[in-house]
């Protein structure tokens, strides 16, 4: 696998978000993974109004240090899997709460929201 994001998405099959698991899992190159999750956190936490990976992408990169994308990208899609679902958000068991300026688009109950929250490996 090359280690380059402009010859990673020349393989078949592979894109931007793919290229920038690769990048940041086996080579320790920090990159942004924008999938669903991703897009909608960045967007609920007001970093961008986009719906374009691409351009989520690059405004999300001018507000986090590099070094961390990689993590904020694993990060963000588990708690968008997990926690912050698209149409019922568990906002009143989300530890990120007092920081969200989209709480209360779900359940704030702490009992409700509990319940909303799926802790399997690929919930």
């Amino acid at each position: 696998m090359p280690p380059r994001l402009r010859d990673l998405v020349t393989l078949p099959g592979v894109g931007r978000k793919t290229a920038n698991v690769v990048l940041g899992n086996a080579f320790g190159i920090p990159g942004l993974t924008v999938d669903t999750h991703f897009g909608r956190l960045a967007r609920r936490f007001g970093w961008t109004t986009s719906l374009e990976p691409e351009k989520v992408e690059a405004e999300v990169a001018t507000l986090i240090p590099r070094k961390e994308w990689t993590i904020l990208s694993q990060r963000l899609i588990w708690h968008g899997r997990r926690v912050c679902h698209a149409r019922k958000p568990a906002c009143g068991a989300c530890a990120l709460a007092p920081l969200c300026p989209s709480f209360g688009e779900g359940p704030t109950d702490p009992e409700v929201a509990a319940k909303l929250v799926k802790s399997g490996p690929f919930s």
